[in-house]
């Protein structure tokens, strides 16, 4: 399955969910935002939302600052 992580295809196997997208990242889902096909998308929603082939998925990282 070919997913857009922030522009760049990537390919990837069994990925059903965009929480399993995270996890084969190796993300930490705390630090990120994550943006599925032009939506903002919950966090606690991640392991609901299906990933499909030529999806496209931005990823944000959460950075503290002062």
């Amino acid at each position: 399955m070919k997913i857009h992580i922030n522009g760049d295809p990537r390919d990837f196997a069994d990925l059903k969910t965009l929480a399993d997208l995270v996890t084969a990242l190796g993300l930490e889902p705390r630090m990120i935002l994550l943006e599925h096909n032009g939506q903002a998308t919950r966090r606690a929603d991640w392991a609901k939302i299906p990933v499909a082939d030529n999806d496209r998925v931005e990823i944000l990282q959460v950075a503290a600052g002062g």
